[in-house]
């Protein structure tokens, strides 16, 4: 029950009690110097502090005269874009609320989330989305706006719905268009600025309050996590996540425009290496699997190159990670270890671009061995840790004391504690007002200013903090023993042949899974489907070695296919369903267990 606090927090500018404030004291020391980039006809074009500015005071004017008001929620249904940014911006603007949705949802997500909101208007970027969000909104009493970015060339209108182009909107802003943001409504620390959905495993999403204060406290949280990197406003972020998930939001947005930096925006995750030449970031926020995607291509690069690159890449992993884990080198490999250093690591570091200080992971656990990985081959990774209901970011490894196997410690301003069944809880300005209409949700895991994160931790005694699973994802096997399905199917992924693993055994006498074999296994062997499993068979196996007793998969089947968002097997952030793939494969792991 020992309590670990983070250092002091320095807060913001003292006139910045809002968001849309910081913004806009950054935008006017800014001027027009480039802000946010966008890729179009394969060139990055920039949009400046001024004019995004200038757009957002427009935008917002033209929300106003279309009837948003304080405390109206306005859904952004997009990709990322300089759009989807000002219009966030406006929203909070006017004194509205953001309600930021996924563009991979499927109709009934969007059906139910637009509903649940009560969301007065929705921005869509494209005709796509449109077809998402109008049945819905035509649907809904309150929903009487969409805005279309690049909208059809004709554009139906249901009755009590106005269905109109972002260029008419920013037309209708210009007749009004107000000199400066004192014309809208003065916004409190404690106004509720956006609506983020968490979408558990199970049960239906939850509209997570976040404030200006709680976003703006990890704000300065992060800032001072990476004071120790020389951050600022000469940075370059790479945004890959979508704005819509809560990490991005504040660490990808939000966190830039307090530093005065550029973002560039990439369209397509396929794309990122030669976008990592072209904008030659300096901090990229990114979710593990990304980080486990690129592991995979730079090791498949270097297999299909010489025997001797190989040879050299797998010294420098393996001198890499001995350096790492504290442990000295002999004479001949200290030798050795400086030219990798000129031979390998500083290719490495030109792959990133040039001039990246530092990958922030978040959003999910990070298998270790990815995380030494990057460290080895001289690539800075901070793993961290959050949850929406505290926007997001909690925790934090600091850049030159990094534990790659924890996540670090708590973010400036922020305690934490554990539970006498060691979960995890957190309190600070960070944390979120409440779930939207959901009060008995809100009263389960705030309790006593104290968020119960679901998480089980241990905190060690220098404040570093080690998740050891997560409390509802428990397996209880027959035995009574306690096993954390997380754990084993990170070691499952960490399998070149396994792409994506969930296990089982509740009330069970051992651990059974159901594996996704890897895209490149299925490519190689398609018409011998007996290989693929012998394969995953020794991958199972050889992840064994690395699990206790209770913890190895006894038996397993393959997946009808890769868990997905439009299966229903994940969830939008990328979590697995259990529920859904038990009902999935019901039958086939119940005979698992009548294998003896």
């Amino acid at each position: 029950m020992t309590e670990i606090s983070g250092p002091s927090a320095k807060g913001l500018g003292p006139d910045e009690a809002s968001l849309t404030e910081l913004f806009f004291a950054r935008a006017d020391a800014m001027g027009e110097a480039p802000f946010l980039w966008h890729r179009r006809h394969r060139q990055w074009h920039s949009t400046s502090w001024f004019k995004t500015a200038d757009s957002v005071k427009v935008f917002a004017t033209a929300l106003r005269q279309r009837g948003i008001s304080q405390g109206d929620r306005v859904a952004i249904l997009s990709e990322n874009n300089p759009g989807w940014v000002i219009a966030d911006l406006a929203i909070m603007l006017v004194g509205a609320i953001s309600v930021p949705l996924f563009t991979t949802h499927t109709q009934s997500d969007i059906d139910y989330l637009l509903g649940h909101s009560g969301a007065k208007a929705v921005i869509c970027s494209s005709v796509k989305m449109l077809r998402l969000a109008e049945p819905a909104a035509t649907e809904l009493s309150n929903c009487h706006l969409i805005v279309v970015m690049t909208p059809p060339a004709i554009m139906m209108q249901p009755p009590g719905l106005a269905i109109v182009s972002w260029d008419q909107m920013m037309a209708e802003g210009r007749i009004k268009h107000p000199t400066t943001q004192q014309s809208f409504p003065k916004l409190r620390p404690d106004d509720v600025c956006c609506i983020i959905y968490t979408h558990t495993t199970s049960e239906r999403p939850r509209g997570a309050m976040l404030t200006h204060r709680s976003i703006m406290a990890n704000l300065a949280g992060a800032e001072g996590l990476l004071r120790e990197l020389s951050v600022k406003g000469a940075e370059v972020f790479l945004s890959v996540l979508p704005l819509s998930h809560a990490y991005e939001h504040s660490i990808g947005l939000f966190f830039p425009i307090h530093l005065s930096a550029q973002i560039y925006f990439l369209p397509r995750p396929e794309g990122l290496f030669p976008a990592l030449q072209e904008v030659r970031p300096t901090v990229m926020t990114a979710v593990p699997r990304l980080f486990e995607v690129m592991q995979d291509r730079l090791l498949q690069t270097f297999k299909q190159k010489s025997k001797g690159r190989g040879y050299f890449l797998n010294r420098t992993v393996h001198l890499g990670q001995k350096k790492a884990r504290g442990l000295s080198l002999n004479l001949f490999e200290m030798i050795e270890n400086k030219c990798l250093d000129i031979l390998m690591r500083r290719r490495f570091h030109q792959r990133f671009g040039g001039r990246l200080k530092a990958f922030v992971s978040g959003g999910a656990a990070l298998d270790p061995q990815v995380g030494n990985f990057f460290l080895a081959i001289g690539i800075r990774l901070l793993q961290g840790y959050g949850q929406t209901e505290a926007s997001p970011v909690i925790s934090a490894n600091p850049p030159t004391a990094i534990r790659i196997e924890t996540v670090g410690k708590p973010l400036a301003g922020i305690k934490v504690k554990t539970s006498s069944s060691g979960e995890l809880l957190v309190k600070g300005p960070n944390i979120m007002a409440g779930y939207w209409q959901d009060s008995v949700s809100t009263r389960k895991v705030l309790r006593g200013g104290w968020l119960h994160t679901g998480d089980l931790a241990e905190i060690q005694e220098d404040g570093y903090i080690l998740l050891t699973g997560r409390k509802k994802d428990i397996i209880i096997n027959s035995g009574g023993d306690n096993i954390s399905p997380i754990k084993i199917e990170a070691v499952l992924r960490s399998q070149p042949d396994i792409a994506q693993a969930a296990v089982f055994g509740n009330r069970q006498p051992y651990v059974t899974a159901v594996i996704t074999p890897a895209a490149e296994l299925v490519k190689q062997h398609a018409d011998r489907p007996d290989k693929i499993r012998t394969l995953v068979s020794e991958a199972v196996e050889t992840a064994n070695a690395n699990l206790s007793p209770i913890e190895r998969v006894r038996h397993f089947i393959l997946s009808d296919e890769p868990f997905s968002v439009a299966n229903k097997c994940l969830t939008a952030t990328q979590n697995l369903r259990r529920n859904h793939l038990n009902d999935i494969y019901l039958d086939r792991i119940q005979k698992l267990y009548r294998r003896r």
